[in-house]
């Protein structure tokens, strides 16, 4: 493009501008000799942005122990970073919002991707700890502002565009540049060079479309980015739709970051509640939820239908599953360090029904055959979902236990559930016994840090015990939670 035709369009007075808070915000956070008091003055000008940043950092999102009443402790408990972020970000959705004369941009699906790739960007950078997790936040939910001042400059010859792409989004950047000699990456960039953005945040979006082989300034940046960007594509379609693009984010994943499959698929449940969160906080109705378990069950079943259900890390040659599991004294010596450290924890035990019934028609390889291909699957469902926060171990017979640690064991009962479907989507074939369709009755007992009875984990292990039992008085197959049953409060001697 030439530079005369893109000084136009920046300096068009229809581009989105920053609301003052987030220029003089910026300008200062370049400053090594700030003060956090000067920080906070400037914030509190503001004072819609300052009560919007007090409510966020007193919600469950940064789950502080103690509430928060100034700007100035939130940036002391926080720190400057964070807090600029939530400027940012809160500045940004105010002036980058559809209105009732702006009905031909599809805000909703804009808001909807940034949402979701700021929400991934900041999960990624966490597990990854390759970048900082409020940059790859802030950097992720601007990527795309070129598109909005395109918009506003080119009008309906850009919505033109937009309308070439059928819906996929990675087609827009060479569209773009066929038709205006440019794409939203580096007008998006020119526009925070402006604002006075950090130059690592500017340098990733001019570069977060282009081809892969161009190096960032801060590589890992990039590459945060642009996975994040993936998982977005992948969670904001439907199950089927959502796969190559999931595939694609299992691969730069372990290419990238190293992450293996298990835990990068284990990150995006948090993805999803993250972004859920982030919309209700940045007040867009965006409709922000995915169907998270959906997207892996089919993955699950495509995996299945090219025989490449081997567990991750192991393989058919390895032997049998059970064989490798860690025994019951290595769960015992798991649980008990998670409730020295006064972390949230859950168990689920898992009993494969019917085995005893299997044993005697069939003899007792059947059953030993039923409870490993149960346990592949367990271990498959537990990898996918929740990562290396639940361990699978062997408990007793024909159950097994899983330990989930941290926040993951507030989902106790939906991974119980997505258990539960495992082991039925994977019954037994054996010449023996033809096919045997396969259920497993499931407890679950969960302990918040801190929190009271059951506190021990002898105790934590008897609720799972009892709330199996009452599983499998129900009929089998079926989820019990302890505390559900009138006899729950009174745990075995």
């Amino acid at each position: 493009m030439k530079d005369a035709a893109l000084e136009r369009i920046m300096n068009s007075p229809d581009l989105p501008t920053l609301p003052a808070v987030a220029v003089r915000m910026l300008e200062l956070t370049t400053r090594s000799d700030v003060e956090l008091s000067e920080i906070a003055k400037v914030i509190e000008h503001d004072p819609a942005i300052a009560t919007r940043v007090l409510k966020t950092v007193n919600s469950s999102f940064y789950g502080l122990t103690r509430k928060v009443a100034s700007i100035r402790q939130a940036l002391a408990y926080l720190g400057m970073e964070t807090v600029k972020g939530l400027v940012l970000g809160f500045s940004l959705a105010r002036v980058i919002r559809g209105s009732r004369d702006e009905i031909t941009f599809d805000f909703i699906d804009y808001w909807r991707r940034s949402i979701f790739a700021a929400a991934a960007a900041r999960r990624i950078a966490i597990a990854t700890r390759s970048v900082d997790p409020d940059e790859a936040f802030i950097t992720a939910l601007v990527q795309d502002i070129g598109m909005v001042a395109l918009w506003r400059y080119y009008g309906d010859r850009y919505l033109q565009v937009m309308d070439m792409t059928e819906g996929n989004h990675r087609r827009l950047p060479a569209l773009e540049r066929k038709y205006f000699s440019c794409d939203h990456g580096i007008i998006g960039s020119l526009m925070l060079e402006g604002w006075k953005f950090p130059d690592a945040v500017a340098d990733t979006v001019r570069l977060h479309v282009a081809a892969e082989d161009d190096v960032a300034a801060n590589e890992d940046l990039r590459r945060t980015i642009r996975l994040a960007s993936i998982v977005s594509e992948s969670l904001c379609r439907d199950a089927t739709s959502g796969q190559a693009p999931l595939r694609a984010y299992e691969e730069r994943a372990a290419m990238w970051f190293d992450l293996r499959r298990g835990t990068a698929l284990g990150l995006l449940q948090s993805i999803s509640d993250h972004a859920s969160e982030l919309s209700r906080m940045f007040d867009l109705n965006c409709n922000q939820s995915a169907d998270v378990d959906g997207l892996l069950e089919e993955a699950d079943r495509i995996r299945r239908d090219q025989n490449l259900d081997a567990i991750d890390g192991g393989s058919e040659d390895d032997g049998d599953i059970m064989s490798r599991l860690p025994d019951r004294s290595t769960m015992e010596v798991r649980l008990q360090s998670i409730c020295d450290g006064a972390n949230d924890v859950a168990l689920i035990l898992v009993g494969v029904d019917s085995v005893r019934e299997l044993n005697r028609d069939a003899g007792a390889d059947a059953g030993d055959l039923a409870v490993s291909r149960a346990a592949e699957s367990i271990v498959r469902a537990c990898r996918e979902a929740a990562g290396e926060s639940a361990t699978v171990h062997r408990f007793v017979g024909a159950e097994m236990m899983v330990v989930l640690e941290g926040p993951i064991a507030e989902r106790a009962e939906t991974l119980a559930e997505r258990i539960r479907a495992a082991v039925r989507l994977s019954p037994l074939t054996d010449e023996s016994v033809g096919m045997r369709p396969l259920t497993a009755s499931i407890g679950v007992s969960t302990c918040r840090g801190g929190s009271p009875i059951p506190a021990t984990p002898d105790e934590l292990t008897r609720a799972a015990m009892v709330a199996l039992s009452n599983a499998r008085r129900g009929g089998g197959d079926q989820i019990a939670l302890f505390g559900e049953s009138e006899g729950d409060d009174m745990l075995a001697a």
